[in-house]
C-alpha cells in the first residue's frame, strides 16, 4: 500500500511539472487562442501587475488572481459571463467587492458593474454600498444609486 502510494506521488508530481504555462490552441489555418494555465505581466508606471489563471479557448475561467509589486490587488472569480471581484488595498485589507456581467457585440466587450458593491476603508470597515442596475455602464454615473 505505501508503495502505491508513493508512486501515485511521484506520478503526479512528474505530470504536473510537465504542464506548460502561457500555451495556445489552435482553432483554424490562421488562428489561435489561448488554453490552459497563464501568467501575465503588465509594466506601468507605478510598478508591475501580475495575474495569473486559466483560459479555456480564449476565454477567461475560473479564479484570477492579481498582485501589483508583488502584493495582492484583485481576485476574481469569472463563471460564464458573471465575475465576481475583490480589490484590495496595498496592506491587504479588502477595498471593494461585486460582480461585473460581460456583454459581447460584434465590435466590442463590455463589462457592466452589476448588483450589489461594497466599498470598504482602509481597515476594512464598511464605507458605504452603490447598487448598480442591469444594463448601466460602470462609467455611467447617473445610473448609480445608493443605498
Amino acid at each position: 500500500m505505501k508503495k502505491i502510494f508513493i508512486v501515485l506521488v511521484v506520478s503526479l508530481f512528474t505530470f504536473s511539472c510537465q504542464m506548460k504555462m502561457n500555451q495556445y490552441i489552435k482553432v483554424s489555418e490562421k488562428s489561435q487562442k489561448r488554453h490552459g494555465k497563464w501568467k501575465e505581466e503588465y509594466s506601468t508606471n507605478e510598478g508591475t501587475l501580475v495575474a495569473v489563471g486559466r483560459y479555456k479557448k480564449g476565454e477567461k475561467v475560473g479564479v484570477w488572481k492579481t498582485y501589483f509589486d508583488n502584493k495582492r490587488y484583485q481576485k476574481e472569480n469569472i463563471r460564464k459571463d458573471i465575475t465576481k471581484i475583490k480589490r484590495y488595498f496595498p496592506t491587504g485589507t479588502i477595498m471593494e467587492k461585486g460582480q461585473t456581467k460581460l456583454e459581447i457585440s460584434q465590435n466590442e466587450r463590455h463589462w457592466f458593474y452589476s448588483g450589489i458593491w461594497k466599498y470598504y476603508d482602509d481597515k476594512g470597515n464598511l464605507l458605504y454600498t452603490k447598487k448598480y442596475y442591469t444594463g448601466s455602464k460602470a462609467d455611467s454615473i447617473p445610473a448609480i444609486k445608493k443605498q
